[in-house]
């Protein structure tokens, strides 16, 4: 039976060895490898290593990554993922908009609640008190101050 002939790195170079060499060189790479993998099968109930192909076991094994689609196939839902700069951004936009509404005097923080109820314009300027265009007027001005306030929070 012929020999390959092996390779070791040694120095980011290699290097021409013979099948014996090879072997012991690479006998505790391997043993390591085999270590890992034994540690990370999963057991049965009664505590036993399972043996069959970790690659092909549908069981969760200790130390590996879970998969998502796991999950799914047992009829889990996946929220989406959530971009954690948008969501600080939002946060930080709400955190002014609060500030810049505390800012405002009592009637226009009323103009502002009521106008953003989703009521038409007529219905809002009737639960204020106002003519509609009254109530338009003095809704645009307060957005445009609320506008101004926010730009020096930003």
């Amino acid at each position: 039976m012929e020999s390959k002939e092996r390779f070791i790195k040694i120095n980011d170079e290699q290097v021409a060895v013979s099948e014996e060499v090879y072997r012991e060189y690479m006998r505790p790479v391997w043993a390591e490898r085999k270590r890992r993998e034994r540690v990370s099968r999963c057991r049965n109930s009664n505590g036993v290593r399972c043996i069959k192909d970790c690659k092909l076991c549908d069981r969760q094994r200790t130390g590996r990554p879970l998969s998502l689609d796991w999950f799914v196939e047992d009829g889990l839902e996946i929220a989406d993922p959530i971009d954690i700069e948008d969501a600080l951004a939002e946060a930080e936009l709400r955190q002014a908009l609060r500030r810049a509404l505390a800012s405002l005097p009592e009637d226009e923080r009323r103009i502002i609640r009521i106008a953003f109820q989703g009521k038409t314009e007529r219905e809002a300027a009737e639960d204020v008190g106002l003519a509609k265009s009254t109530f338009t007027r003095k809704r645009d001005k307060i957005v445009g101050k609320l506008k101004e306030i926010l730009i020096i929070y930003a």
